[in-house]
């Protein structure tokens, strides 16, 4: 499992971040130190309040996950309870020091954009999580029931194929600092 940090001090959420330019930074240091296709996951420390960074890596690094409180409740847990999803991740493929998907950039005016809507405020992105895609498997709707989240979200939705290996399905995590 691969670590690497990359401080960029001007990504703040006091004003809206300039997302092309602190997207850049990322997609040159994930495409510098990981190639092929991975799943990346994207947390806030602000959302691991008890925990600092380096105490956030050290959890996952241990456990493959940042559940580490299983009566804790997703964001949005109610549009997904219908699945029996680990995680959330999207796909990034890098081929040759570049990235071939779309740029991190969009996840950084995620984060500081749509987030108002599901929390009531905005979050800084602090850590990627990069997954091996073939330790997952797509998270499928185990209440047809239940109205579910959009079919285009749906390919976000993951779950560990080995739940007792998880560790190993995690390839490497980018701190950014402040």
């Amino acid at each position: 499992m691969k670590i690497v940090e990359v401080s960029i001090p001007e990504y703040t959420i006091e004003s809206q971040p300039d997302y092309v330019a602190v997207g850049t930074k990322i997609d040159k240091i994930v495409a510098e130190n990981f190639e092929g296709r991975l799943l990346a996951r994207e947390l806030s420390i602000a959302d691991h309040p008890q925990y600092t960074l380096d105490e956030l890596v050290d959890i996952i690094a241990r456990t493959g996950t940042d559940k580490y409180d299983p009566d804790r409740k997703m964001v949005a847990h109610e549009t997904f309870e219908a699945y029996n999803l680990d995680l959330q991740a999207g796909e990034v493929t890098i081929e040759k020091g570049k990235i071939l998907s779309e740029s991190f950039s969009e996840d950084i005016r995620r984060f500081y954009e749509n987030t108002m809507l599901d929390r009531g405020y905005r979050l800084r992105i602090d850590l990627i999580v990069l997954y091996d895609p073939n330790q997952l498997i797509r998270a499928e709707k185990i209440d047809v029931n239940h109205p579910g989240t959009d079919p285009h979200l749906e390919e976000y939705l993951w779950r560990f194929k080995d739940p007792d290996n998880r560790p190993e399905a995690v390839v490497g995590m980018i701190k950014i600092l402040r």
